[in-house]
């Protein structure tokens, strides 16, 4: 595929934007929120736009990725910087295409290059350990209340990179606000679309269940 990855320019915002919206329109719940996250994100404390990138086919946006600064509070109080990314989407007629899979590799490099020394997301480990992402527990990083979800995954940046580092994680988006006037109003500047059930929902709320239980500690 002739693929072009590049940063996201400002004339890019709203052709983002509306791409994420028809990426998880009632994918996991009915409506979706996602790119509102992307909207807030951009002048978020924390927002990295140096790895804020988009992919293109012949000029079209189909992808995109989006990072934030985190950090690992480890038992001593110590803040260790790391990475955050999401959302990361890809327009409905373009999955299994390794869009996804080439707006990490490509970002995850640049992060590199710049100095970050590892990646913590929430995600399907079906999909993320493909890509580099091993299980949270394996690095003794948790969750902010200390439980070690399968859903946590964490990628070093280069071989050992985070040797010595462990802790909690804490990350941005659970600071935003993703009901209120502000996303009403922000919601009614895009044409409507019918919220409704689909089976897709069905499948995430299952996974999402098993991607709360915790890891087995005892084998780190």
């Amino acid at each position: 595929m002739n693929l072009e990855i590049r940063l996201e320019e400002k004339n890019d915002y709203r052709k983002v934007e509306e791409m994420v919206r028809e990426a998880f329109w009632n994918l996991y719940v009915p409506g979706a929120n996602e790119h509102f996250i992307v909207y807030s994100l951009r002048n978020s404390e924390g927002a990295v736009p140096e790895l804020n990138f988009i992919a293109l086919k012949d000029g079209e946006i189909v992808g995109q990725i989006f990072y934030t600064k985190a950090e690992i509070k480890d038992k001593d109080g110590k803040s260790h910087e790391i990475l955050h990314f999401g959302p990361l989407s890809v327009a409905p007629k373009y999955h299994n295409l390794g869009i996804g899979k080439a707006l990490i590799e490509h970002s995850k490099k640049i992060a590199a290059e710049m100095g970050y020394k590892g990646i913590a997301i929430y995600g399907y480990p079906g999909y993320y350990t493909r890509v580099g992402f091993q299980s949270g527990a394996k690095f003794g990083i948790a969750r902010t209340d200390g439980a070690f979800p399968k859903a946590l995954l964490v990628m070093e940046l280069y071989p050992d990179s985070l040797k010595g580092i462990s802790g909690n994680l804490h990350e941005i988006l659970s600071a935003l606000p993703f009901e209120g006037e502000e996303f009403l109003a922000y919601e009614s500047s895009f044409p409507t679309k019918e919220k409704k059930y689909e089976p897709s929902q069905d499948i995430f709320a299952e996974m999402a269940d098993k991607m709360e239980d915790p890891e087995n500690i005892k084998t780190i």
